[in-house]
């Protein structure tokens, strides 16, 4: 069963992971390579349609789903997607975490 509260912590982990990933290899990330990083974890997460019912019932989706901005929606993958992305970016502040995230690896750094 889909537990939005674990999808969000789990999610929040992977975008903080790939900045640190990103760091310690020499490259920095910006807002949009953290957005396609959102994006492809989106993809993943709605490969399989049991699992997308599973999604969309406990996001409460499809609300308004007909002039939703990523509409329409030809399958329960993109509705799952699109719900999975609402609660995304109401939830997680990309670049916050972007920011709060440097900033604590730059303060390891000068330790």
């Amino acid at each position: 069963m889909f537990n939005k509260y674990k999808w969000l912590e789990e999610q929040t982990e992977s975008l903080v992971e790939y900045i640190k990933y990103d760091h310690e290899n020499g490259n920095e990330t910006d807002l949009d390579s953290l957005q396609d990083k959102l994006h492809i974890d989106l993809d993943t997460d709605v490969i399989y349609y049991s699992h997308c019912w599973d999604i969309c019932k406990e996001l409460a989706f499809p609300c308004e789903w007909d002039t939703h901005e990523l509409a329409p929606f030809n399958n329960v993958s993109q509705l799952a997607y699109a719900a999975l992305y609402d609660w995304a970016m109401e939830k997680i502040d990309l670049e916050e975490l972007l920011e709060e995230t440097l900033k604590e690896l730059n303060d390891e750094k000068d330790i």
